[in-house]
């Protein structure tokens, strides 16, 4: 039986003792990268391989775009014990779609390739947004994706004591670049920290005033600039193409959301008004870096 929803921040709490680093994150080399995708391939194996090749310790990668065949997903539900601030829905079962938006992290875990899926698609007329689950998937129609190969550090899964959840999290490698080869910040926020703020407090550690952010994560609700608002405290959310800080010195965040009810929202956060539910994986990207991959 799952324990009510959340009615205030208030009511939301983790089980584990406060992290006192609430914004972990690492430098790094992200290159950006085009790579081919063959039909009937798994993706996992697909993309793990690639890095693999290609020497990179994780990637954060663009499926939007990306025709897949049956794959299974969940949705954000409230706690199904007396301990985790949320959960996962019961499993559901797609027939197979071409992704509208999607954000892969691609990192470790438990020593192997592990993805982290956050999409928007379309299915029988409906709108969905779910956490894919990333072994179920398989290309259904050959494709060219976009993003970025990392490194110097990358995401591996660990035990969070805070969440009691198994996480990302942003580990330096041994063998990191030099300081001047530094593009890019990797992080992922702790439970309650404002996105919005987050951003612009580590885009410091960039040493470019524009920058691009890609990423997912879950919010305790959320605040839209044009005044709307999400309500539900239990949600996934993706960040959507554009996200950044541009040569007008905004930083804008737009991003869709969908709570446990299924409901979609899609908006650019407010400062202050997207506090993390229990973590944001984000990458934060020197604009002039990430503009090349579009040549």
């Amino acid at each position: 039986m799952r324990r009510p929803a959340p009615e205030s921040l208030s009511d939301i709490r983790h089980p584990g003792p406060v992290a006192e680093d609430r914004r972990p994150h690492a430098s790094c080399l992200a290159e950006p990268v085009i790579l081919e995708l063959a039909n009937g391939q798994p993706l996992l194996s697909a993309l793990g391989n690639w890095a693999e090749r290609e020497g990179f310790g994780s990637a954060v990668l663009d499926l939007g775009g990306l025709s897949l065949q049956p794959f299974n997903f969940v949705m954000p539900d409230r706690a199904i014990d007396d301990r985790h601030a949320a959960w996962y829905s019961d499993t559901h079962s797609s027939g197979g779609v071409a992704l509208e938006e999607a954000v892969a992290i691609l990192g470790w875990r438990d020593g192997n390739w592990f993805a982290h899926i956050h999409a928007y698609w379309y299915e029988n007329g409906q709108a969905r947004l779910g956490h894919l689950l990333p072994e179920t998937l398989t290309i259904a129609r050959s494709a060219q994706l976009k993003g970025f190969g990392l490194k110097g550090a990358r995401f591996v899964a660990e035990p969070d004591p805070e969440t009691e959840f198994t996480l990302f999290r942003v580990k330096q490698d041994q063998l990191s670049p030099s300081d001047l080869d530094h593009n890019a910040i990797i992080t992922t926020l702790a439970p309650f920290e404002d996105m919005h703020e987050s951003i612009a407090a580590l885009a410091d550690c960039l040493g470019d005033t524009t920058y691009d952010v890609f990423g997912l994560g879950s919010f305790a609700g959320a605040q839209f600039i044009d005044g709307q608002t999400m309500p539900g405290l239990i949600s996934e959310i993706l960040v959507r193409p554009g996200a950044g800080r541009g040569q007008n010195q905004n930083l804008n965040l737009p991003v869709r959301c969908v709570d446990l009810t299924g409901q979609i929202y899609e908006g650019t956060v407010k400062p202050a008004g997207a506090p993390t539910l229990v973590t944001c994986e984000l990458l934060l990207l020197a604009q002039f870096t990430s503009q090349s991959v579009e040549t």
